[in-house]
This record gives structure tokens, sequence and C-alpha cells, in this order.
């Protein structure tokens, strides 16, 4: 029973850091390319979030089923 439950931490820690990394790179893209626009509204860095969480999200929900 023990062993179980290990897998289940392994299985929603390693979903957790998925969900950073996605969302980090989304945000470094987004700020990366603001940075090469040299516009005053960081608009993508705003829009790649978003996207990131949105794709984060879609991937929880779809590994838990």
């Amino acid at each position: 029973m023990k062993r179980d439950n290990d897998n289940h931490w392994i299985h929603y820690s390693t979903l957790g850091i998925e969900m950073a990394v996605i969302i980090g790179a989304a945000v470094w893209g987004g700020v990366a390319i603001d940075r090469h626009r040299q516009g005053r509204f960081p608009a993508f860095t705003i829009l790649m979030a978003a996207l990131g969480f949105v794709i984060a999200t879609i991937r929880l929900v779809r590994s838990i089923k």
C-alpha cells in the first residue's frame, strides 16, 4: 500500500515541475521576443505567459483523467 502512495506523490510532483517548466519557457520566450522588438509594452510576455498557462493546464487535465 505504501508503494502506491509513493507513485501518486511522484506523479503529481512531476506534473507540477512540468507545469513550471512550460510556463517558465513561455514567459522566457515572450521576454526574448519583447526585447528583440524593443517595445514599451510587454505584449508578447503577457501573451506567451497566458498561452503557457493554458497549455500546462490542458496537459494537467489530460494526465489526471
